[in-house]
């Protein structure tokens, strides 16, 4: 049962209010000044709503005081402001103290009811994210697919998958689904890397998947590059699991929305994955993010960041994705000696605008040069195929496995 503070100078309204709070399964208290908030906010405040009018006779503070402080003592509470001489001027000012909400007095319960159950509801999912990303490890870290309310909405579907289910992630490369699918193994696993099995690193056989489900209570089967892979065979994966019933979920990641007809009975979630540049709001913010992973990591210190750069970043169109993003971050600072006290955008624009491959190697030992030159070399062998695994394999004349085990010795993520 939730619980809601009413602030309002005149008890008859609180009165009234908690009434029909009251019928609707809420619980109430009620106080008519900002002297009475204060006995209950020294005590045992631990309401989920504040109802506060802006206008308080009588009351050392008005209800913009009142916001102001709950906002910045409660995170997890949701405000909403009220008025009986509102205007739009009066609904901003309280926006901005910090109030979730705005309704006019008098108002139709209908209309209050809606307005409170609306922001709780939002509230509840907040907290649950918020609650995901501070349970889930580096490898799975949703802060490295994004902040939006888009991806956030891929994390409360996620939370509903069960064991023993099938997911189809689909989307261009580079735009998170091998975090996701990890992130989805994780929870299912209760957080056991080793059961989760990339069948493009080790193609298993039916007789390795039931070994392996022999001495495992729950694994993963994840079939990255679907696109790739003989459809006829990952069905007999679906029937191998299904017939000896085993304790285990198969995620499949495709480039593509449409999937072979015999299928589509066998799939019970999915996933679409967006291009970055059409959620250009999250281009500057994961930049910056992996940006503070490698420096941290470094140098142990963030750096700062030239401001001409966001727009810069937001107007270039990212091919390669979120991991374009995250591997121009980390080559940024594989080149710095020392930490920079801002990094201009001309660094930036050499990074994406020249290949990779430069006069900086001779500065290296062997071994660094050489590590170097690999990574610079197979990031523009990807770049120059539009990151498609097939497409580089065969021009580096490399099998797939191979490839793969290269780029993942190079720390190179494409997906």
């Amino acid at each position: 049962m939730s619980k809601i503070l009413i602030i309002d100078d005149e008890l008859e309204i609180c009165k009234q209010v908690s009434s029909i709070l009251n019928k609707n399964s809420f619980k109430t208290s009620y106080v008519v000044s900002y002297d009475e908030y204060s006995k209950i906010k020294d005590s045992n405040f631990d309401f989920d709503l504040v109802l506060v009018d802006l206008w308080l006779k009588n009351s050392s503070k008005q209800g913009i005081d009142i916001i102001n402080e709950l906002k910045n003592n409660y995170s997890n509470l949701v405000i909403i402001s009220f008025s009986g001489h509102a205007n739009i001027d009066n609904a901003i000012e309280s926006v901005k103290a910090g109030a979730n909400d705005f309704i006019e007095k008098p108002f139709e319960t209908k209309k209050l009811l809606h307005i409170i159950q609306k922001n709780l509801l939002e509230l509840k999912q907040k907290v649950t994210i918020n609650n995901y990303r501070n349970q889930i490890s580096f490898h799975t870290k949703i802060n490295n697919i994004g902040f939006s309310d888009y991806i956030d909405n891929f994390f409360i579907k996620a939370n509903k998958i069960k064991s023993n289910s099938s997911i189809y992630l689909y989307g261009p490369r580079g735009t998170g689904k091998n975090y996701f699918a990890n992130y989805i193994h994780m929870k299912l696993s209760s957080n056991n890397p080793d059961t989760f099995i990339n069948m493009n690193e080790n193609l298993l056989n039916e007789n390795d998947l039931l070994k392996f489900s022999s001495l495992h209570n729950y694994f993963t089967i994840y079939f990255n590059d679907f696109d790739n892979f003989n459809k006829i065979e990952i069905l007999n994966y679906f029937n191998l699991v299904k017939f000896n019933k085993i304790n285990a979920s198969i995620i499949i990641d495709s480039r593509n929305s449409d999937f072979d007809v015999n299928l589509i009975n066998n799939i019970d979630y999915k996933f679409e994955f967006i291009p970055l540049i059409e959620r250009k709001n999250e281009i500057f913010p994961l930049f910056k993010h992996y940006l503070n992973i490698f420096t941290k990591k470094k140098f142990e210190k963030n750096v700062s960041i030239d401001p001409l750069i966001e727009n810069f970043l937001i107007n270039y169109n990212w091919p390669g994705n979120i991991f374009e993003v995250m591997n121009v971050a980390q080559n940024l600072v594989n080149d710095m000696i020392s930490p920079p006290d801002i990094i201009m955008i001309d660094e930036i624009k050499k990074m994406l605008d020249n290949s990779p491959i430069n006069s900086d190697l001779y500065d290296l030992n062997y071994k660094e040069a050489k590590e170097k030159f690999e990574r610079d070399f197979l990031i523009q062998k990807l770049k120059n195929n539009n990151w498609n695994m097939t497409l580089t394999s065969k021009t580096l004349n490399l099998d797939r496995v191979s490839l793969y085990r290269k780029l993942k010795t190079l720390n190179i993520k494409i997906d």
